[in-house]
């Protein structure tokens, strides 16, 4: 029985008994009202929500159905269903009025993580939908064979670590976003064609030029529905007037949103971006958020055969879910792998001061340092080499620099004891190397901290009863019948104690995978409780946690 639901019955001057739904004012499991009005509904026979108010409906009338069935023993009069679809009978208008004007807004978002074919759902959940294939290992010959053509082995790694990121739900935390930067038929609506098989009904599509303007106040449109996953095949970001907006939906910062016709909403948005574009993105500075979020993607322009081509798309479509799964094994090897990457190509193919550093780096990297009197010379030469239509002002040239030394001084002495003004020092080579991705080792820090020290344990315990062990390692005795204490025994031979009721003693003795008893899995384990005092066991490789429980013991 639907929970905001109650069927009613009332009898007309005719004899006719009416069989009608009278509606629950009440914060409901089964339905969800946002912005005024009907959101979703819980079909439990599909284990998923129904945005769709249809299936609401027809609910209500399946209810009213079953209840005249069974009840229709029980009336010796003519029964009348009044149903949800017959608008003469008025309770399409009692629904409407229930849920536009009666009931508050009471919802969860839905579909904020991916659902697979052959995932259980429930209502916590918060499904209204699934994807056609499921999550498992399988055959990816047709996908390895476009991939390893259209993108070299560590262009097509950042693909896959970023589509594996959304596959995990790792996305929705990540401040990164992809762009793929690359000629014209090269590849890139191929690789956002698959994301989108991958995703069929958690993307949407956006219009990246409009995130880059200062004027459009209806941006954020795009992103209502709230998509796992953004989209847009031929994209432009090369003429950035303002790039705050698309910082903060990278960031999944709370964000005012501005629809038309509607009143404005604040959401937070947890979609990841992938645009494919020829033209390059517009990095405006060293300080610009978008060089520690940009991913950038360069196809290899290698090319299938337009036979090849269209045999092995038609194949993809039967490797989504090994495709899937693939990925998200490429994510989770290294969660961190792109935390400090930079995307070089990027900034050359769109920063001209970036590429007079460049110009200049030989000079730069054998000084280690500037004047700034010297690098505005070089900068006017280069400047008018290269021909930059909008050449830096002195002063604002002064502070860019300052981005690519470790430091600057207003004042400084030289080796030879002269006096400079305005010194650059320490060139910063990091912002160059080809290699921006390093593998990072995780560190696992322990909080057991084992110090050849005398046990505070038999300190704390000296009072307590204890007992030698035999040959067999079993206590000697009785414990009624044991009168001496621990502070009366020699601790180095095995032993027993009898601790008080609230002095809890965890137990650590996780074997490894021959069996044998591991400190290092033991310690991990441990670790992972709240810090107190702890003991190694006989053997050095068992732990055990001692806690002291301040509650009563007896309940």
């Amino acid at each position: 029985m639907i929970d905001f639901l109650m069927i009613s019955t009332r009898s007309t001057k005719r004899g006719v008994i009416e069989i009608y739904p009278k509606f629950i004012i009440k914060k409901s499991s089964d339905l969800m009202i946002r912005g005024g009005d009907f959101y979703a509904i819980w079909i439990e026979e599909r284990g998923l929500w129904s945005t769709d108010e249809q299936d609401a409906l027809q609910l209500i009338d399946r209810e009213l159905d079953r209840y005249a069935e069974e009840s229709r023993q029980r009336f010796d009069s003519e029964i009348k269903v009044l149903h949800m679809w017959d608008a003469e009978s008025g309770m399409i208008d009692s629904w409407h009025k229930y849920c536009q004007k009666q009931m508050r807004d009471s919802f969860h978002m839905l579909d904020d993580k991916l659902i697979f074919s052959n995932t259980k759902t429930d209502k916590k959940d918060y499904a209204s939908k699934k994807l056609k294939y499921p999550l498992e290992a399988g055959d990816l010959s047709a996908y390895d064979k476009l991939m390893s053509t259209l993108y070299s082995e560590t262009e097509r790694q950042k693909i896959e670590w970023a589509v594996g990121s959304v596959v995990c739900g790792e996305s929705k935390k990540l401040q990164k976003f992809m762009v793929l930067y690359g000629a014209a038929g090269t590849g890139k609506s191929t690789v956002l064609n698959i994301i989108q098989q991958l995703f069929e009904g958690y993307y949407s599509v956006f219009d990246a030029k409009a995130l880059g303007s200062s004027s459009n106040s209806f941006a954020l449109e795009a992103f209502k529905s709230n998509p796992l996953v953004a989209i847009q095949h031929d994209g432009d970001l090369s003429r950035i007037e303002d790039n705050t907006r698309l910082n903060s939906l990278v960031s999944h910062e709370l964000m005012t949103v501005n629809e038309k016709f509607k009143s404005t909403y604040s959401n937070r948005f947890k979609c990841f971006l992938f645009m494919g574009t020829n033209k390059p993105v517009k990095i405006t500075d060293a300080k610009s958020g978008l060089i520690r979020r940009l991913i950038d993607v360069s196809p290899s322009g290698n090319k299938l055969n337009p036979r090849e081509y269209k045999a092995i798309m038609k194949q993809i479509e039967f490797e989504l879910g090994a495709i899937a799964y693939h990925c998200q094994e490429i994510y989770l090897n290294n969660p961190g792998l792109y935390d400090d990457y930079i995307p070089i190509a990027m900034l050359g193919a769109s920063n001209d001061f970036y590429n007079f550093i460049i110009d200049s780096y030989h000079v730069f990297k054998r000084e280690n340092g500037t004047t700034l009197k010297a690098a505005w010379e070089m900068y006017k030469t280069y400047c008018d080499e290269a021909k930059v239509g909008y050449p830096f002002s002195q002063r604002v040239f002064k502070e860019e620099l300052k981005n690519y030394f470790h430091d600057y001084k207003e004042r400084f002495n030289m080796e030879d004891g002269s006096r400079v003004r305005s010194y650059y020092i320490g060139f910063r080579t990091e912002k160059f190397e080809e290699e921006t991705i390093v593998e990072k080792q995780e560190e696992k820090p322990s909080l057991l901290q084992f110090d050849a020290v005398k046990p505070v344990f038999d300190k704390v315990c000296s009072d307590c009863p204890a007992q030698y062990a035999t040959d067999k390692e079993t206590p000697s005795m009785k414990w009624d019948k044991v009168k001496t204490k621990l502070s009366d025994l020699d601790t180095s031979k095995t032993h027993y104690v009898k601790v008080p009721e609230n002095h809890i003693v965890i137990d650590f003795d996780i074997p490894d995978k021959e069996g044998n008893k591991s400190f290092e899995r033991n310690a991990e384990e441990a670790s992972k409780w709240p810090a107190t005092y702890a003991e190694l066991s006989k053997s050095g490789k068992g732990v055990h946690l001692h806690y002291i429980y301040t509650g009563d013991v007896k309940n």
